[in-house]
């Protein structure tokens, strides 16, 4: 264990230029929640050399409305934000703050400098050149996927470094909060930054801590990349796995995956709080809302012909579930609220997860609309054998009108039931109530004639 140096931060200049922010963080708007927005240029060294970097900061413009939380997200390596383009709302109506940061070398080289070259010119991570980086990666290809990620460390050695020199920094009575310093800060990433996160955890954590010997972050929100389980982190960690991050036994992100060796027991013991929430239904990537719920988009990005897409994105209410999961850990770590523990998806014989009657998974976090189902709920679209693929988008396939009176016999009846289930998910802590409002606008849409 060693005490980090924290990285020094400076406010960008406001020059009229346009500063970057990632693809999918203008919604919602700043303004409806009177929230400001910084740029912020971290600078440090790591393993003698020296980075300059953006920090992207969003507050409340009043500081006494700050709830003492940070929410901590490194920049995606395809130069998004899941956590905000999930849970933005969340954090807007809760006080907290969101801080991106630019750790990664090929985020900052193919992202941030490419977006204003003039801007950003004098920005740089150590390491090989971002020029000949592919993004693209066939996550079907287990051998150009293992590839792909052995890249991504090579070339984003000092990520963690970062990570840990401006966890540091945010709670500098200098820096963006000063007068109102976070009383805790959390490390969330999903995807490609749920494995940034992940690293961080293995890696970092337990080696570089703020002078005190206190950690740099004081809990761990990873999603959507499945590695080895985590025991014994000295900080409360909620994982959030959805139902398609790991339908396919054999298969996942992740090179050499089996097995779903993540799986391990809640715990709630000083030294190893740990939670996880697996998704009953849930695909990867959330397409419940707009412009996610657009199937030619993803037909676009995945235009393989051997994959079924089904009439209808799924519609299941992934970012409200995240919404949910990031909540317990920050409750548990600002206020020590115990988070309540899931079951785990059922798998059948076959290593695929179980299904109930309808088609849809049994076990684990669920929602509403399977409980009381008006479609079957893929998580991942289907090869032609009929298993899921290892796309990272699923559909609905909603039941014809006869199999809807069969179950429910009328409209109002189905409400009835679908209203009675949201509010036992509520009650029981998963859902927040200021979350299902659409999902009961959407229940008195369903027509049974």
């Amino acid at each position: 264990m060693e005490p980090v140096i924290p990285a020094s931060l400076r406010r960008s200049p406001d020059d009229g230029s346009a500063t970057f922010a990632p693809y999918g963080t203008h919604v919602p708007s700043l303004d409806t929640y009177d929230y400001v927005e910084e740029e912020w240029i971290a600078t440090g060294e790591e393993d003698g050399h020296t980075y300059a970097t953006t920090v992207l900061v969003r507050r409340p413009r009043d500081r006494a409305r700050f709830s003492g939380t940070v929410v901590a997200e490194p920049l995606h390596v395809h130069g998004i934000a899941p956590i905000w383009i999930y849970s933005g709302p969340y954090i807007l109506r809760s006080g907290h703050a969101w801080v991106e940061i630019t750790a990664q070398k090929t985020t900052l080289d193919l992202h941030v400098k490419a977006s204003n070259p003039q801007r950003y010119e004098s920005l740089h991570i150590e390491g090989p050149d971002s020029a000949d980086f592919d993004l693209n990666v066939n996550l079907g290809d287990r051998e150009h996927s293992k590839t792909f990620f052995a890249e991504l460390v090579r070339r984003n050695r000092a990520t963690s470094t970062i990570l840990a020199q401006v966890g540091a920094a945010l709670r500098s009575p200098e820096g963006p909060f000063a007068g109102t310093e976070p009383a805790q800060v959390v490390l969330a990433g999903h995807s490609q930054t749920g494995w940034v996160t992940t690293s961080f955890i293995d890696d970092t954590h337990d080696v570089l801590r703020l002078a005190d010997g206190s950690p740099v972050y004081d809990g761990f929100f990873p999603s959507g990349f499945p590695l080895d389980p985590f025991h014994d982190v000295d900080v409360p960690v909620v994982q959030v796995m959805s139902d398609g991050d790991v339908s396919v036994p054999s298969y996942s992100f992740v090179p050499g995956y089996e097995g779903r060796q993540y799986r391990r027991d809640d715990s709630d013991k000083p030294g190893d709080r740990f939670r996880l929430y697996e998704l009953a239904g849930i695909p990867h990537m959330g397409t419940r809302h707009a412009p996610y719920d657009d199937a030619s988009l993803w037909k676009a990005n995945f235009p393989d012909d051997d994959v079924t897409f089904g009439p209808k994105m799924n519609s299941l209410p992934h970012f409200e579930l995240f919404n949910m999961g990031l909540h317990h850990l920050v409750e548990w770590v600002a206020n020590g609220t115990v988070p309540p523990r899931a079951d785990r998806l059922e798998v059948g014989p076959d290593g695929y997860f179980a299904q109930d009657e309808h088609g849809n998974t049994r076990g684990g976090v669920r929602s509403a609309q399977l409980d009381v189902p008006h479609s079957t709920y893929r998580p991942n679209p289907t090869n032609p054998d009929g298993t899921p693929s290892y796309l990272t988008v699923g559909s609905d396939e909603p039941f014809d009108a006869g199999k809807l009176r069969e179950l429910y016999g009328n409209s109002s009846a189905y409400v009835e039931r679908f209203d009675s289930r949201l509010d036992e998910l509520v009650a029981e802590g998963w859902l927040l109530a200021e979350d299902t409002d659409d999902m009961r606008r959407e229940a008195r849409q369903i027509e049974i004639p």
